[in-house]
């Protein structure tokens, strides 16, 4: 939550570059003491799917087909709960899922 307005750097991946969505995530959970892979979709590959409903503070989301990318997850984001996420978009930011 720190990196709030920060500008969105594609293959970003820490505070010295600024961030992509994976990278932040990435970065973030790093922090945290867990392993993730640097892309959205390596990251969805190895992650347990709940549906959103079911979602807790601090577990990812994830969206698919956003852009075209190559590969079906386009980007990723931490949930905070009440709908809402940080995400890396431009800038750095929150977001609501409903909208």
């Amino acid at each position: 939550l720190k990196y709030e307005g920060w500008r969105y750097v594609y293959g970003g991946a820490s505070p010295t570059t600024s961030f992509d969505c994976s990278g932040l995530t990435q970065w973030t959970y790093g922090k945290a003491g867990i392993n993730l892979p640097r892309t959205a979709q390596q990251q969805y590959d190895v992650t347990q799917h709940i549906p959103l409903s079911e979602a807790q503070a601090g577990d990812l989301v994830f969206f698919h087909s956003t852009y075209n990318a190559g590969s079906y997850i386009t980007h990723v984001g931490i949930y905070l709960g009440n709908n809402r996420m940080f995400h890396a978009g431009d800038p750095i930011g929150y977001a609501d899922l409903t909208s």
